[in-house]
Parts: C-alpha cells; structure tokens; sequence
C-alpha cells in the first residue's frame, strides 16, 4: 500500500470514528510485528536510560490522526533528513509521550502558604 493509499484509507477511518480498526488490520499488525522483532522487543526510551524493558507498544512519532499517509510508515523525511517514526515502547512510556502521566505540578511555596 502507498502513502497515498493509506493516506486516503486512514483518512476515511479517522472521519466515519473508526480508527481502532486500523490498530487491528493486517498491515498495521504485521508491521508492528515486524518493528518489535527489529529492536528485540526493547523500549526504546527504557534502553536510552540503561534500562531494558519489554515493548509491548509501537509509538507512531508522527501521529496518525495528524499525518495519516505516515500510519503504516517506519521513517519519514523532514527537510531532507529521515527520521523514524514507530518506536517500540513499553506501556508507561508510551503513555508519557502521550502526555498521560505528568508529574504533578505543585504550587511555589508563597508567604501565604507557609
């Protein structure tokens, strides 16, 4: 399938609400599939801190409601430089780049508060 392809066919999924069956097609499990097998199921984002975590996650840097035609790819190019775009992640850190789990931002200690 090309980028146009899948551009058009995840557009048309994320307009009529039905995005979760991509997440549950052959082409996106077989390349997810594919993904983990190639960083032997490490988070990557573990691994980068010296830690190796199971992946169980593949994180699309670019995100498919916002770039569509990039769904079912593996890198993409940005004024002339590749980048890739799905990363295995495991759970807690596939939420924290989802912004799920901030860390709890509390107030500065003022005259009042002491």
């Amino acid at each position: 399938m090309t980028e146009e392809q899948c551009g058009k066919w995840v557009r048309k999924l994320i307009a009529e609400d039905r995005l979760h069956e991509f997440y549950v097609s052959k082409q996106w499990r077989r390349l997810r599939k594919e993904v983990l097998a190639e960083y032997k199921n490490e988070c990557q984002d573990c691994k980068a801190k010296g830690f190796y975590t199971k992946a169980n996650t593949v994180h699309h840097n670019q995100f498919v409601r916002r770039h569509p035609r990039l769904a079912l790819s593996k890198t993409y190019i940005f004024k002339g430089k590749e980048y890739k775009n799905l990363v295995p992640l495991c759970h807690m850190h596939h939420e924290i780049r989802h912004g799920h789990r901030q860390k709890e931002v509390k107030e500065p200690l003022t005259q009042e508060r002491w």
